[in-house]
């Protein structure tokens, strides 16, 4: 037998339960409540996060902090089978933002939010754990802005956005010779990039009349060098391919025996003494490629830059509107490239599409202390269908939520809740012996809930 080499196809993405991609956009909960619609006007210091040219409306010193939680489900299915749901759990987006006016028209602020993230929990007899079995990915920002009203209706703002991007991810990897799998390998990659990466954005704000205002932001690459480490530990083995190949040496071995009475002994003895050894040898070398690849690793990704543009209206007194649209640069991400131990440096194609989300927010003043909100969102899919990974179930998402805000002295407290309906759809995938299997996913659905306190001083 021939070397045995562990193939680590690890991937660093998973299937995410609040986007398309794996942008997170859960800024607050009445951001959520509202779409994202929010690039004209601030109401509380998540403007830091939405459009921080909107800080200018702020005044005095505000502070505002929440999470909003999220919990998806999906029912995969594989060439045509049903598998076991995907559901990860419940996860936790924390944010908190400050805004402080100064002299001379400018405004500090800060937010501290999550800007990427995913999760993905499969059984263990998951049959794509050689792709991925769980997965996580956290992308937190730690954001300064600075902000400039440069008349009474523009505004003007810049900012840095330093990036902790860290992956873990566990998955069953093959054990593979010319084609052949001689056992499964339990793989665990994770690794960060110590909060040293780093991008800007800018973004503007202008009041075409006294109801209706515009805005534009734009958010550059971030480039995240991660560092960490890869452990393997041989999970099984598997024999049938050896067992194959000792029946064709034997035979090949034996043939000027054929047909004769000693054939059948002959046969018998020299096939088991053969496959003992196969086995040992096959067992040594899954063993040795395991170890292999136990150490330290890297990897190098490209955060997407977008773009996001929106309108607020007042329609009445009363009764506000507001539209966001984001436009994402995910064909940026041709392919997540893993710098291993030993030889086993790997590529996994992504070869992803850019994509667009496009909110609708309405809020009504139902008393001069207490808003009503409601939004929908359409999120697509940036996958296309012979490339990506089991860690980002395919199809769009569709996001209706409601929500309100209530005043009450200097608080404002605002809660939301939403359904994330993720559409259906397949894609392709090859495992490591070049097999294509089909992945299908149905019925995905995602819980939102969000609460945000805002004080004014």
């Amino acid at each position: 037998m021939k070397k045995v080499e562990i193939l680590v196809l690890a991937g660093m993405t998973a299937s995410t339960a609040f986007s398309a991609g794996f942008a997170l956009y859960e800024g607050s909960a009445r951001g959520n409540a509202l779409g994202g619609a929010l690039m004209g006007r601030a109401v509380d210091a998540s403007a830091n996060f939405y459009n921080p040219a909107t800080l200018s409306d702020l005044t005095g010193t505000v502070v505002t902090v929440g999470m909003t939680t999220e919990h998806p489900t999906a029912d995969m299915y594989i060439d045509g089978h049903s598998s076991r749901k995907m559901n990860p759990g419940c996860f936790v987006l924390p944010h908190a933002y400050v805004a402080q006016s100064l002299p001379y028209g400018f405004t500090f602020g800060l937010g501290i939010a999550p800007e990427f993230g995913l999760g993905t929990h499969y059984h263990k007899n998951w049959s794509m754990a050689w792709d991925t079995r769980d997965t996580t990915i956290e992308g937190i920002s730690f954001n300064p802005n600075l902000a400039y009203a440069v008349t009474e209706d523009w505004s003007v703002s810049a900012g840095i956005r330093l990036m902790y991007f860290s992956f873990d991810q566990h998955s069953d990897q093959m054990a593979l010779s010319e084609g052949r799998n001689y056992g499964t390998v339990r793989d665990h990659l994770r690794g960060d990039n110590g909060m040293i990466d780093w991008g800007w954005q800018v973004s503007t704000r202008y009041n075409i009349t006294e109801r209706l205002s515009a805005g534009l932001m734009y958010k550059s690459f971030i480039d995240c060098k991660i560092k960490g480490e890869n452990h393997t530990r041989v999970e099984s083995y598997d024999d049938s391919a050896i067992a194959e190949q000792v029946q064709k040496g034997v035979e090949a071995a034996l043939a000027q025996y054929a047909g004769t009475p000693i054939y059948s002994t002959l046969y018998q003895r020299a096939y088991q003494q053969a496959y003992s050894a196969a086995v040992s040898q096959a067992h040594e070398q899954v063993r040795n490629g395991a170890a292999s690849a136990d150490g330290p690793a890297s990897a190098k990704v490209r955060l997407p830059q977008s773009l996001t543009m929106g309108l607020n209206y007042d329609l009445l007194d009363d009764l506000h509107l507001g539209t966001a649209a984001t436009w994402t640069q995910w064909s940026c991400m041709e392919s997540i490239n893993f710098h291993l131990p030993g030889d086993n440096d790997r590529t996994v194609p992504l070869k992803w599409n850019d994509a667009w989300r496009i909110g609708f927010g309405a809020a009504y003043d139902l008393t001069e202390n207490l808003t009503l909100m409601g939004s929908y969102i359409y999120d697509q899919d940036p996958c296309r269908k012979y490339h990506g990974s089991s860690m980002l179930p395919p199809g769009d998402r569709h996001i209706a939520t409601i929500g309100f805000g209530y005043i009450w002295g200097n608080f404002d407290i605002s809660a939301s809740y939403g359904l994330v309906f993720m559409g259906g759809d397949s894609l392709f995938l090859r495992d490591g012996t070049g097999a294509r299997h089909k992945l299908e996913s149905s019925n995905g659905l995602s819980h939102a809930a969000a609460v945000t306190v805002t004080y004014r001083f």
